[in-house]
């Protein structure tokens, strides 16, 4: 991580490399001007000049004082990733480090995928770079390396999210349409956590509807029995919910497979929604309802924001979602 006393002009030198490495600036191209780079790094030209004489004696840049600083050569350093996640059986995960990976060979770096919540593991590897779920963010404990959360978090840190407050409308307002309004949510996550509840309420709210507590569950998607008790409960309701929203595609197949145990009709008794639209979400015997966000766009984003190093302040990077609907929501009975 950069600290204060380090000079700018190692950020600049940073910023050139990892435009070059990403294929922004290409071999037999010229560099921006100095005053063009000075402006955009927020850095002194004398700065920018002494970047580029560093990177003239590595070799990367050829200087000509008639034409300018050529592209000599691409950067070939070692670009070696972390991925953290508390749960590395969770589909979404496994479908975005293949995506990740496939980027990274593109650029020769490398990934290395590790389950758990510490990332000292991560750092003992020599890793150039991190990626964490957006629940292993923590204020008072700082990112040793560029590092990119997945998901919306509490702090000035870089991260990739998708549009949750358009998927988690469209996905309600697409079930108040068919005509259900006991409309129930499912999330392995304790309410405070939970940002598409968040931005569920608040859509109900506007129309003033409301999803009250008993109509709340948690599903953890590795234990089967909360995803029974939940069935249990929506079949023994003398007001049971017609339709349940859950935090993802995870969450949905575990209840699927909990209702078919139990004896509870998808979608006839109860339409059922997920987040995400893995791979396997379409080869459901109820293919499922869900919203989509590109896992190959959020790979892009993450590699993009990766690549920049410190030569700029934190981002967020939006992926747009999109309603996909599929068999298991319909008209209520």
């Amino acid at each position: 991580m950069e600290t204060t006393s380090t000079p700018k002009y190692h950020k600049v030198v940073e910023f050139i490399k990892n435009q070059i490495r990403s294929g922004q600036y290409r071999v037999g191209e010229l560099l921006p001007g100095q005053r063009v780079l000075a402006e955009a790094l927020s850095v002194s030209r004398p700065s920018v000049k002494r970047a580029i004489d560093v990177l003239e004696k590595e070799g990367f840049v050829e200087c000509n004082p008639s034409i300018g600083s050529i592209i000599k050569k691409p950067v070939t350093e070692r670009l070696l990733v972390g991925y953290l996640v508390e749960d590395l059986q969770d589909p979404f995960h496994l479908e975005l480090i293949r995506e990740l990976d496939i980027l990274l060979h593109e650029v020769h770096g490398a990934l290395i995928a590790v389950q758990g919540t510490d990332d000292s593991r991560l750092y003992k590897t020599g890793v150039t770079h991190v990626v964490k779920h957006h629940a292993l963010f923590s204020k008072s404990k700082p990112d040793r390396v560029p590092t990119v959360y997945i998901g919306n978090v509490g702090g000035k840190v870089n991260m990739v999210v998708s549009d949750i407050k358009a998927g988690m409308r469209s996905l309600y307002y697409h079930l108040r349409e068919l005509g259900h309004t006991r409309i129930a949510y499912a999330s392995p996550f304790p309410e405070k956590r939970d940002v598409q509840l968040v931005h569920l309420l608040g859509t109900a709210a506007q129309e003033r509807k409301n999803i009250p507590e008993r109509l709340r569950f948690f599903v953890d998607p590795l234990d089967h029995s909360t995803s029974e008790l939940t069935v249990s409960k929506i079949l023994s309701s003398s007001k049971p919910p017609t339709a349940l929203i859950c935090y993802n595609d995870w969450v949905a197949i575990a209840v699927i497979h909990a209702a078919r145990t139990l004896g509870l009709e998808i979608p006839g008794q109860l339409s059922i929604t997920g987040y995400d639209d893995l791979y396997v979400s379409n080869l459901l015997q109820a293919p499922l309802t869900t919203v989509r966000f590109s896992r190959e766009e959020t790979a892009r984003k993450i590699l993009e924001i990766l690549l920049r190093g410190d030569a700029r302040s934190t981002v967020t990077e939006v992926v747009d979602t999109k309603l996909i609907v599929r068999e298991s929501t319909q008209v209520p009975r």
